[in-house]
């Protein structure tokens, strides 16, 4: 546990000195213009931002994709790479604002409020599994106990009581960009002692992709992934039921899996990567035919 929090500590260090020459009141500002762009995201992979930053949010913003550092749970959680949609609200007279919508089940979520008047809070909507069946989400702001739609995004739809809701909209065939590690269930190629694990990342301008993990060593030349027509990288592994790590190397720069909310982070290096679960097959294994 102390290797652990002084991991922790190192890294935040490097990654302040980091960020340092930025003003941090201006990070909102390297967003682009298109703030979310159907389910896009809105930032270049390798931007990755502190929840400290939240704190100097000067203004509130249509919904957006982030991924942050939180050095504050990630002692408890085991999760120092976070992701999600960043949900804001301006109210410096307000005592109360949360969120709620079709990602929560319409259970509010409650924003922290900065001292310059704005509410904000981060939100998983990707965790629930009803994403990939639905082409939007809608969502209203609870304001000191009146509900009211999201003035920042313009997406807004009339919510057949006389009022409006608002709407964090994916374009048709955009949930494949959202692609991650999967264990499969139906694969014809199972074994007794192994599970078939198909690691997949979208990385549509990338030339090369390659899987590096505590399972192969790191080695960055023994499992190469194959590129489809839709941008996607694929690769398909069998893996005894355990814990695992690993990361992407896209065209020679380590990346971690995009779209797997779990993360470590390296005693050994103190880089960041990616975390897998391997479970234990729960049924008997039923051997399929395979065509030839």
């Amino acid at each position: 546990m102390v290797h652990k929090a002084k991991a922790v500590a190192l890294l935040t260090l490097i990654l302040t000195f980091a960020l340092a020459a930025e003003d941090a009141e201006d990070w909102i500002g390297a967003f682009r213009s298109v703030d979310y762009e159907e389910g896009e995201e809105a930032l270049p992979e390798e931007k990755i931002y502190y929840f400290w930053q939240l704190e100097n949010l000067r203004k509130a913003v249509p919904p957006r994709f982030i991924r942050f550092v939180d050095t504050f749970s990630a002692l408890k959680t085991g999760k120092l790479l976070n992701r999600g949609v960043l949900f804001s609200y301006e109210g410096l007279a307000n005592d109360e604002v949360s969120v709620c919508g079709e990602f929560s089940h319409w259970q509010c979520i409650s924003l922290q409020k900065n001292d310059k008047g704005i509410f904000y809070g981060v939100v998983d909507i990707h965790g629930d599994q009803l994403y990939e069946a639905k082409p939007a989400y809608e969502y209203k702001f609870k304001v000191d106990g009146i509900f009211t739609h999201d003035p920042e995004n313009p997406d807004t739809v009339e919510d057949g009581e006389g009022s409006q809701v608002s709407r964090i909209a994916f374009r048709e065939g955009g949930p494949n960009k959202q692609t991650s590690t999967r264990v499969l269930e139906d694969s014809p190629y199972e074994e007794k002692e192994f599970r078939t694990v198909e690691f997949r990342i979208y990385q549509p301008q990338a030339e090369s992709v390659s899987l590096i993990g505590d399972f192969n060593h790191w080695d960055p030349e023994s499992d190469f992934l194959i590129k489809e027509r839709n941008g996607t990288f694929r690769v398909v592994k069998k893996l005894k039921p355990g814990e695992y790590q690993y990361n992407f190397l896209v065209d020679g720069k380590i990346v971690v899996d995009t779209y797997n909310p779990l993360t470590v982070l390296r005693e050994d290096t103190g880089e960041i990567s990616s975390a897998l679960v391997v479970p234990t097959r729960t049924g008997v294994l039923e051997r399929k035919k395979i065509d030839p």
